[in-house]
């Protein structure tokens, strides 16, 4: 039972700040494939999670908050924000969501700016299994050195 518990807060630390995800698992002694499986299922689970209640924290705002008339006025934030989106698209959100920025951030700007997209969630899923593989090769790879 302890390690159950032990696994389901692995992924769950997995789920919300990735980058620690597999030093963390290689720390509580566990091998590279459990590795790999416990932070992909954690990193999983972060997306759906937050993307979802992104989704519907979005919603709800817009509901208490409907726009009047139209924004006009561009601030420093508005133009980083569409500069970032026209450069990178939903493509570089979901390669930089899990190891750069958090899960957690990555899925609700995804939420907000690619609402009702299909590639959403496969795009974010592809990009923590490649992330949890480079990661845990590197941890596995440093490990010994450090251990």
């Amino acid at each position: 039972m302890v390690e159950v518990l032990q696994i389901v807060g692995l992924a769950l630390l997995a789920s919300v700040k990735f980058l620690y995800g597999p030093t963390a698992v290689y720390l509580a002694g566990y091998g590279f494939v459990q590795t790999l499986l416990i932070t992909t299922a954690g990193g999983f689970f972060g997306v759906f999670v937050f993307f979802y209640a992104g989704e519907m924290l979005m919603a709800g705002w817009r509901k208490l908050f409907p726009r009047k008339k139209p924004k006009k006025k561009f601030t420093k934030g508005n133009r980083a924000i569409i500069k970032v989106r026209a450069s990178y698209g939903l493509y570089g959100l979901a390669f930089i969501t899990p190891c750069i920025i958090s899960i957690p951030v990555g899925c609700l700007l995804a939420a907000r700016f690619y609402d009702g997209h299909k590639l959403v969630i496969p795009l974010m899923f592809a990009s923590v299994v490649f992330w949890s593989i480079v990661l845990t090769s590197i941890t596995f790879l440093v490990g010994p050195i450090f251990g």
